[in-house]
């Protein structure tokens, strides 16, 4: 991961969750907060950042309580030099994840990066299910 863009600023939050309702549903709000820091970022990106390919590198499929499942993807980009960046796309069923995971691994997808801070990337998400929609099932 790439530790000079996280959002430091939200830990002490995380933290305060944590001791306030617990280990469980603290990571569940500190993971609530991270997705609405990749959304954040997705919607800074669709203003117009400009884009570039991407290729999926891994995938990995994480649960979280009875019905919550999410993928975290690791893609590398070329601006300048090779990059990496992290995106999280959540689902309902584990089937789904998977199924998901197998679909887009080593598949060529649009990043946005910004270009004062080109380590700075999201994937849009409907760039995913672009990418997604157009795979072949497995058979």
């Amino acid at each position: 991961m790439n530790w000079t863009h996280f959002p430091w600023h939200i830990v002490p939050l995380v933290f305060k969750l944590l001791a306030k309702f617990g280990l469980i549903p603290g990571a569940a709000l500190g993971f609530g907060m991270r997705k609405l820091y990749q959304k954040r970022r997705q919607n800074r990106a669709g203003a117009g950042w400009p884009s570039t390919d991407a290729t999926v590198q891994s995938g990995t499929v994480h649960k979280q309580g009875p019905r919550q499942y999410w993928v975290e993807l690791t893609y590398s980009y070329f601006v300048e030099e090779y990059r990496t960046g992290k995106h999280v796309h959540r689902f309902r069923k584990e089937e789904d994840a998977e199924e998901f995971l197998h679909q887009i691994k080593d598949k060529r997808i649009q990043v946005r990066y910004n270009p004062a801070k080109p380590d700075e990337s999201a994937i849009l998400d409907r760039d995913l299910e672009m990418v997604v929609l157009l795979a072949p099932l497995r058979g």
